[in-house]
């Protein structure tokens, strides 16, 4: 773990709440956890370290207390000092590709599905049957198998050489290098991605730079058309990391029924389908107008920004009326739109 990354994710500047945050980073797929991972532009850190323990995070904070370089307070929030942004050593936005809510939970068993794949149709193009498998697990012997079967021989050779061409220059040439430098295939065996990397880099170093080029790379193969081989491959792996309960509701979403009969068809409380229709507006293509009304959107329209410092019970006492729900619905669409005014 290190400290200096911890003092990175404060630099958006705004007082929040350091128990949030360090359930960000354990992976607590929660409403409030996941908002707050949006609203200072974490979620992309979501899950990063699975085993990091309450007491090792709380110390790391207090040293950065100490050490002047955030304001603890009594309550448990914590800003960033004027000192800590100086001395801050990451820059959060250099790992632009990082996105660990989206591919975390199965960005290694994807590159190594995907290695697998290439030595496999490598040496089949060569007629070569005589190899050690990278992998000997069914869970990737037998996808391999699947997809293999799914197109004649010479196609699928030229199918997976002409994807991977085009993979390839979508990426920087560092990135195109760091991947196929990893390949296995006829006579040929892949260097690790840590003989790849700098010596002088640490660990933790090591598997960010690790994550922004595979997450880079995942991302290019799920823009890549529907009937391409390697999306296929991936998709359903990449599914994985979303919550199934959330994406049948995404799924009702498209009958148009409202939120009452959306529980009731799904059998789930009125409050976990709108925890899933917070889930999804915060990344996927939302009908915002469906679900706020005109009287909110009015309401709001005229509150002080940045929406980052608003508080449901703060706004809700000039307006007592206000729904919870619609209320951060309406917050996550306009920074959306500011962050999209940004790009």
């Amino acid at each position: 773990m290190e400290p200096s990354f911890i003092l990175a994710l404060f630099q958006h500047g705004y007082k929040v709440r350091t128990s949030t945050l360090y359930h960000l980073l354990k992976g607590k797929r929660t409403s409030s956890v996941l908002l707050y991972g949006f609203l200072y532009e974490n979620l992309r850190f979501f899950q990063l370290f699975p085993l990091l323990s309450d007491k090792q995070f709380h110390t790391i904070i207090k040293e950065l207390g100490k050490q002047d370089l955030l304001n603890l307070t009594s309550d448990g929030e914590a800003q960033i000092t004027s000192k800590g942004i100086q001395v801050a050593v990451y820059d959060v936005h250099h790992f632009s590709w990082i996105n660990n809510y989206r591919f975390g939970k199965t960005d290694e068993t994807i590159w190594r599905l995907l290695q697998f794949t290439v030595q496999v149709v490598s040496n089949l193009s060569y007629t070569n049957k005589h190899y050690v498998p990278l992998e000997q697990s069914p869970l990737y012997q037998k996808q391999v198998k699947m997809y293999i079967k799914s197109m004649p021989k010479a196609q699928l050779i030229e199918t997976v050489k002409k994807e991977w061409t085009l993979l390839f220059s979508h990426l920087t040439n560092d990135e195109a290098n760091f991947f196929a430098q990893q390949f296995s295939g006829y006579q040929q065996i892949g260097k690790t991605s840590f003989q790849l990397m700098k010596d002088d880099d640490n660990t933790f170093e090591r598997q960010l730079y690790k994550k922004e080029k595979l997450h880079h790379l995942l991302d290019t193969i799920c823009l890549m058309p529907d009937g391409s081989f390697l999306k296929k491959l991936v998709l359903p792996l990449v599914k994985q990391n979303e919550n199934k309960s959330m994406s049948e509701t995404s799924s009702y979403m498209k009958t148009q029924l409202p939120i009452e009969a959306l529980a009731q068809k799904r059998r789930v409380k009125i409050s976990t389908i709108k925890d899933h229709l917070m889930e999804l507006a915060l990344t996927k293509d939302f009908p915002f107008e469906r679900f706020i009304s005109k009287e909110t959107e009015q309401f709001l329209f005229e509150y002080p920004k940045p929406y980052q410092e608003w508080t449901y019970r703060s706004v809700k006492q000039n307006s007592p009326e206000l729904d919870y729900f619609e209320f951060r619905l309406y917050q996550i669409q306009k920074i959306r739109e500011e962050r999209e005014s940004r790009q």
